[in-house]
């Protein structure tokens, strides 16, 4: 069994993962976390299969380095096109947002009919429809490319007040809506913080967050394994593959705080 205490591994093509990491925070605040963002080769959503693959190994090889009880794949376009290349590679619990997301929202919609908002990569993969119809064989699917909505995250406009925001949001809501979709994933580590804007323009849909409920998913499986840390106190991480700085700066987006602790730049 490995050590309570040793970290868990979060990783993503930048900071959009972070949003993992505060609902590890909110909801297992004694966890010890190891999280790397590979910010030399954002955003991975735009890039080839071959290289996303490429990416992602090399990644959890760097966390791997460290003692890791468990590694979360903290972006949707990874864990759609890396996942089984991950689980084949390496000799850990891997965990990642697509399955529990997709679960909860074949769980939850009424109608059968889903809209997924996510990446080029993520899309093109068509991992969300395939897990939903694994647990609901009837599920009516509908999946969307958003490729404007990182960028805006990342430039800190994601605010429901914002008339660019509403916008382009609406642009893209609209064609989910007229397959009369009852329940809508976020399917981007970066689209929690839309969160609100996106729940004001469609009041009545279920809106799930694929990072919510990989923790959620996360900390049941660490409770029935006995895996959860039971020691006062926590250890936080964080390493990037380029701009620290920069990194640091969008921190403070995702985690709705001001990062106190070091970020370390390192090749992988």
């Amino acid at each position: 069994m490995k050590n309570r205490n040793a970290y868990i591994g979060v990783f993503d093509s930048g900071a959009g993962g972070l949003t993992v990491v505060k609902h590890i925070e909110e909801m297992m605040p004694n966890e010890n976390i190891l999280y790397f963002g590979d910010t030399a080769h954002l955003p991975y959503g735009t890039k080839s299969e071959k290289q996303i693959k490429e990416f992602a190994t090399n990644d959890v090889a760097f966390l791997n380095g460290f003692e890791l009880k468990s590694l979360v794949i903290a972006c949707n376009t990874a864990d759609s096109v890396a996942r089984e290349t991950l689980i084949k590679e390496f000799d850990l619990p891997i965990y990642g947002v697509i399955d529990p997301a997709a679960r909860k929202a074949a769980e939850v919609s009424e109608n059968g009919k889903i809209g997924i908002m996510a990446t080029t990569a993520t899309v093109r993969s068509d991992a969300y429809a395939k897990r939903i119809r694994h647990y609901r064989k009837d599920a009516e699917v509908h999946s969307l490319a958003c490729p404007l909505l990182v960028p805006l995250v990342e430039n800190r406009r994601y605010k429901k007040e914002d008339i660019v925001v509403s916008t382009i949001l609406q642009e893209y809501l609209d064609q989910l809506t007229v397959h009369g979709i009852d329940t809508l994933v976020l399917g981007c580590t970066h689209y929690p913080l839309l969160m609100d804007a996106v729940q004001s323009l469609v009041p009545d849909m279920k809106v799930i967050s694929s990072s919510k409920e990989a923790v959620l998913s996360l900390k049941k499986s660490l409770e029935m394994t006995g895996q959860l840390n039971d020691e006062s106190g926590s250890e936080r991480r964080f390493y990037v593959s380029d701009d620290a700085d920069a990194f640091r700066a969008n921190a403070e987006v995702f985690l709705n705080e001001k990062l106190t602790r070091e970020v370390i730049q390192v090749s992988v």
